[in-house]
């Protein structure tokens, strides 16, 4: 494999990392291979998707593939305020 096969390979396995910890933060099904109708999950991993998403590890390996660690917290967080919102507050804003 050349330097630039490892270097994709690393990032999409970064990004399919955070993928996966959005998801089980967020508390919804996530499928790799397609994209997937909208199923929730009991959320157990909820708290573990939080502490990793805010921990260092995440900030180093959103750094190593170039993506904004800080940023996917916050589209995270804007994603479950906008789910908790009642829709006839989000209509009115």
């Amino acid at each position: 494999m050349t330097e630039d096969g490892r270097a994709v390979g690393t990032r999409d396995l970064v990004v399919a990392i955070f993928r996966l910890a959005v998801a089980d933060y967020l508390g919804v099904w996530y499928g790799y291979d397609a994209p997937a109708p909208l199923k929730h999950t009991n959320g157990r991993f909820r708290a573990e998707a939080a502490a990793f998403l805010g921990s260092s590890w995440a900030a180093y390996l959103a750094d190593c593939a170039g993506l904004p660690a800080g940023a996917i917290r916050r589209e995270t967080n804007r994603l479950v305020n906008a789910r908790e919102t009642p829709a006839r507050l989000r209509s009115a804003a």
